[in-house]
């Protein structure tokens, strides 16, 4: 199976069951090899073993600010929808609706002009929805030798 098909928490069992360690020590060590199992795997032993663990704190470094970039690429593809019996009403972005509610609820007038509306739209059977647009990562889109042999016109 290829790596980019495998859940967090796959990588994480593998983790486990291979080096006999808690959920958190797993998280950590995946965090610090920036998602790669064999490379988590690899600094556990090392760990283990008594070795001296590789402390490169740029390549860290970069690793985090590669996970922070990727939570906002994910934040900003999500839409919060007010739908009622199926129906969209109101679809809007997650930092516009993050916006907007906190530009609410520093107004005191407006605060409580929004519990009342919350409130007539759970009575009234509202939703609110909250969905990650962002379509899987196709391994075969670029995979040009799949598509068969050109044709030249």
């Amino acid at each position: 199976m290829s790596e980019a098909l495998w859940t967090e928490l796959e990588k994480l069992d593998v983790l486990r069951e291979r080096m006999g360690i808690g959920y958190e020590e797993a998280r950590t060590a995946l965090n610090l090899a920036h998602g790669d199992v064999v490379r988590a795997l690899d600094d556990l032993e090392k760990a283990q073993d008594g070795k001296e663990q590789s402390w490169d704190f740029t390549e860290r470094g970069r690793g985090i600010w590669n996970n922070v970039k990727a939570g906002l690429v994910d934040f900003n593809h999500t839409k919060i929808s007010l739908k009622k019996h199926d129906n969209t009403i109101l679809s809007v972005s997650a930092p516009l609706g993050l916006a907007l509610a906190y530009t609410i609820w520093r107004k005191p007038g407006l605060r409580m002009l929004a519990l009342a509306g919350a409130v007539g739209a759970a009575i009234n059977h509202f939703e609110l929805e909250v969905a990650n647009e962002v379509s899987p990562y196709d391994d075969d889109a670029f995979n040009f030798a799949a598509d068969g042999p050109e044709k030249n016109i």
